[in-house]
């Protein structure tokens, strides 16, 4: 055979087209780890954002602040092709508030109800600690107030429960509200608060940015629109 035929050399160079699309479609990894926001050396931050990257394409996005307005965007899978990257956020677990229970001695006709309320205002802290001024009440069949207590600075807090009381309820600015029906006896509660998740994205939510080339090393510089943000590896 002196040569390869047209049609044979037009199907080889199609397919060698395909397989160099393919790779160049493919989603590249992020270097794993954790990287918070920063705006320079020196630069005091109030409050900012933290992008904590898994090895199988999956990521964390959340926010901080030195109030207690501080909590997650989501969760869920990214996509990185060339300079785009993706962020598609999934069904986030639903926030559960940590509660333990224990029946007092009292008398029947006394119901007591007393409170140590613990709660994370930031994302990731390592220990809950203990939450002051959150509010206690016991409301009636309309969610009313009828009477109401404050915790201290232990996070503790005893309610006497009037009659009429139906349900009772835990809130504290920057935390997930705890609320049950009233329990028929008294009881001693140990109430963990997790953050207010409020700036949650909802599943199927894609975030789409662009990545700046070549930053330093352990860098991300991701542009969304007009907006530009700057994300250093811990």
């Amino acid at each position: 055979m002196s040569g390869l035929s047209p049609c044979f050399a037009q199907c080889r160079l199609l397919a060698l087209l395909l397989v160099i699309g393919a790779v160049g479609c493919t989603s590249v990894r992020l270097p794993p780890g954790s990287y918070s926001e920063t705006r320079g050396l020196g630069v005091i931050m109030w409050e900012g954002k933290t992008l904590q990257i898994a090895s199988n394409h999956t990521f964390a996005y959340s926010r901080w602040s030195d109030d207690i307005n501080s909590g997650r965007y989501g969760t869920g899978t990214y996509q990185l092709t060339g300079t785009k990257l993706l962020l598609q956020f999934q069904e986030s677990p639903p926030i559960v508030v940590g509660v333990q229970a224990q029946q007092l001695a009292l008398p029947p006709d006394s119901l007591l109800l007393t409170f140590t309320i613990l709660g994370r205002p930031v994302v990731g802290t390592a220990e809950a600690a203990p939450v002051s001024g959150a509010t206690i009440a016991a409301r009636d069949e309309k969610g009313k107030p009828v009477a109401a207590v404050s915790s201290n600075a232990a996070g503790r807090a005893s309610l006497r429960v009037p009659p009429s009381t139906a349900q009772i309820s835990v809130e504290s600015l920057g935390f997930v509200t705890w609320r049950q029906a009233c329990p028929p006896g008294s009881t001693a509660y140990r109430l963990e608060l997790p953050p207010n998740d409020g700036t949650a994205y909802a599943a199927g939510t894609v975030l789409k940015f662009r990545l700046v080339r070549r930053p330093p090393p352990n860098t991300l510089v991701m542009k969304r629109g007009k907006n530009q943000t700057v994300f250093k590896r811990d």
